[in-house]
């Protein structure tokens, strides 16, 4: 098959949360570039006008339109769905991206050995830690997972809808944007907050594939690394050119740099399109991983992994029906 028709955006109705800046309006440029219809969400309509005008040179069928939305509201929810209802009466794709990064706990990282305060003392440990209010830690769950989870569900209607319609041959899926914080152990990077709610995250993926399979809805999740965003600039500053070769540490990043536009904009493509129609589990970018689960559940019960950057391929028995592939 030739790739044009292989990742053709073409018809495709999609709904992205965080849509107007970083990762979640690379993948908006890249699908409506690929003929989709995308709806980009977030709470500051600024920011949605301001990318939707870095779109105008995308041409049709493919279009770029701003809905503001707060994901941690459901009558706000409730009201994106049933305008994009009106306008389009289903959606094939619903990108469940909005997140904030939380509190950072980037003062625990390991101390140089010449620092002249010493090494970290478990006191200063429980004072960074005990800083951090209950509800400014609990409020990047309410984001990251309480609002992906009700994102999913305000246009559960419109993607059974979608299935209906079969205006295009995948059936309807929900992309929810974790990160590979949510499978490091280590947080001191970026913020224990916000590592922890994308563990959930990851939890809530599988736990939305395995159930709404019987509707045929299909639910990845997307785990990327380090990428360019207003998120990491927070981090590292806006100064420095991440995607840079040797940018970035060894052991914080294998490839020593951040991930670049063209490589999220790939990876979408291939989640939205029918080269990812197979595809119902969990994605990670920063491995060159991604997991994935057959749809139907009376597949074969063998789960295949493969990862480059150790040259590893291991076969064994698994309760969960799956492949692992990597780019």
């Amino acid at each position: 098959m030739d790739r044009e028709t292989l990742f053709d955006c073409t018809g495709l109705v999609v709904v992205i949360t965080g849509g107007g800046t970083g990762l979640g309006l690379c993948m908006a440029r890249s699908l409506a570039i690929n003929g989709a219809t995308v709806y980009i969400l977030g709470r500051r309509l600024s920011k949605l006008e301001e990318a939707v005008g870095s779109c105008s040179s995308i041409q049709p069928p493919g279009e770029v339109i701003p809905l503001e939305c707060d994901v941690t509201s459901k009558p706000s929810l409730e009201a994106a769905a049933s305008k994009i209802g009106e306008k389009t009466g289903f959606v094939n794709l619903v990108i469940a991206n909005a997140g904030v990064p939380g509190p950072s706990n980037r003062a625990l990282l390991p101390r140089p050995a010449d620092d002249p305060r010493g090494p970290l003392a478990i006191q200063e440990v429980q004072q960074h830690l005990w800083e951090t209010s209950i509800d400014d830690f609990t409020e990047v769950f309410k984001i990251n997972v309480t609002g992906a989870l009700y994102t999913a569900v305000a246009f559960l209607d419109l993607l059974d809808k979608g299935n209906v319609r079969r205006n295009v041959k995948q059936s309807s899926q929900v992309i929810i944007t974790s990160s590979i914080g949510g499978f490091h152990r280590s947080w001191t990077q970026a913020s224990l907050a916000y590592t922890t709610s994308k563990a959930a995250v990851n939890h809530l993926v599988k736990s939305l594939a395995s159930f709404l399979v019987q509707w045929k809805i299909r639910v990845n999740g997307l785990a990327p690394g380090l990428f360019t965003s207003e998120m990491m600039q927070a981090v590292f500053g806006k100064d420095r050119d991440l995607t840079a070769e040797g940018a970035l540490p060894v052991e914080m990043q294998p490839l020593r740099r951040a991930g670049r536009d063209e490589e999220m904009a790939g990876t979408i493509l291939y989640l939205a399109s029918q080269a990812g129609a197979y595809c119902s589990a969990l994605y990670d970018t920063k491995s060159l991983e991604w997991a994935t689960l057959p749809p139907h559940p009376s597949a074969a019960r063998r789960f295949l992994k493969v990862r480059l950057g150790h040259m590893c391929i291991c076969n064994r028995d698994s309760r969960v029906s799956g492949c692992s592939v990597s780019l």
